[in-house]
């Protein structure tokens, strides 16, 4: 059967044979079934209870084989499944967790785009993981789609400090760590690719100002903000991503040409009203970060002096620095809870 664009085959869990793996770019495997309506042993040991057991078996004989499918359950139980993993990267985690490459929620993420998109990108890395393909593979920047620009290289830079796994281990899985590492520990976090949040936040304005902007038209600023835009494999995957060395640099432009006797906000407006033809409103701080709550969700932008560092579990150490204001960290528990042992003492001398 066909799926816009996709060629689909459906098989049950006692009909799925080696060549359809073989062929397969995606294996997407429902969380579900009714095993008393197929054939298969009684003992235990012999079949998979649900679908997260089969993705296992399903990814074993991928490996045997030396062949690459990402492996992707369609679930309507996250929140079962999750359990208490905190909900802006329950699903990242807890593929991280099973052995697979995505989850996708039925009724939210699980639609016809997100298979495309991963068959696509899984598709992609194939000419890559060959060894006359590895010579070109260059952090990754094809199958990225990072754009031929002067700051290239420092996202080049930014990529590596990262660790992708692009050498033995990339090749030794077939891509399929390289497609792992993007989908569950760069997607959901700051690193490279940043949130809208995130980069409005480092040039200095709202992200209301900051996506007005980007959709205003022309301006200089406008196509210069455009060109960051993360437009590689697996963008749709989340909400957009930004380069967040493209943002670096436009700032680094503007101060560059500024006059150094301005503080920094007043030369980023002067510098953004330039380009974008109207006045733009910098934030009221001198080193704005984003807050994130228990769920690990990006709920706010705030005075640096104002918050505390956090040491939320599974963060990679690569990422930026995650914050809560020193307030939320004192009366909420759970935000208590992750606050960076260098900053506890910070926390209990609020209202003394």
């Amino acid at each position: 059967m066909g799926l816009d664009g996709l060629r689909v085959v459906v098989r049950r869990p006692h009909e799925v044979s080696a060549a359809d793996l073989q062929e397969a770019n995606v294996v997407a495997i429902d969380y579900v079934f009714q095993w008393e309506n197929f054939p298969h042993p009684q003992e235990l040991s012999y079949w998979p209870v649900d679908g997260l057991a089969l993705a296992g078996v399903v990814s074993r004989h991928l490996s045997r084989m030396r062949t690459r499918a990402s492996v992707v359950l369609r679930t309507g139980a996250v929140s079962e499944l999750a359990q208490d993993l905190p909900k802006h990267v329950r699903v990242p985690l807890l593929a991280a967790q099973s052995g697979l490459d995505w989850i996708l929620e039925k009724g939210s993420t699980d639609n016809a785009d997100n298979l495309r998109q991963l068959a696509d990108a899984t598709a992609a890395l194939e000419p890559f993981f060959s060894e006359e393909g590895a010579r070109g593979w260059n952090e990754g920047c094809q199958w990225l789609g990072l754009p031929s620009l002067e700051w290239r290289e420092a996202a080049l830079a930014e990529i590596q400090v990262c660790r992708p796994p692009e050498h033995v281990v990339a090749s030794y899985t077939s891509g399929s760590a390289w497609l792992r590492w993007f989908t569950q520990r760069i997607l959901p976090f700051p690193a490279f690719l940043i949130s809208e949040l995130r980069a409005a936040t480092l040039l200095h304005i709202s992200v209301d100002q900051f996506t007005r902007i980007v959709h205003s038209g022309n301006s200089g600023l406008s196509r210069r903000l455009q060109e960051c835009a993360y437009e590689g494999h697996l963008a749709g995957l989340v909400e957009r991503r930004w380069w967040r060395s493209g943002l670096e640099s436009l700032v680094d432009d503007i101060l560059m040409e500024a006059d150094p006797a301005l503080p920094i906000p007043e030369a980023l407006a002067e510098g953004y009203a330039a380009l974008h033809g109207a006045a733009v409103q910098v934030l009221p701080f001198q080193r704005p970060v984003i807050t994130i709550d228990a769920d690990y969700v990006e709920d706010g932008v705030a005075e640096f002096e104002d918050c505390v560092r956090l040491a939320p579990d599974a963060w990679p150490v690569y990422a930026d620095e995650p914050y809560a204001l020193r307030e939320d960290a004192a009366d909420l528990p759970d935000v208590g809870a992750m606050v960076s042992r260098g900053d506890r003492e910070r926390v209990k001398s609020v209202g003394m």
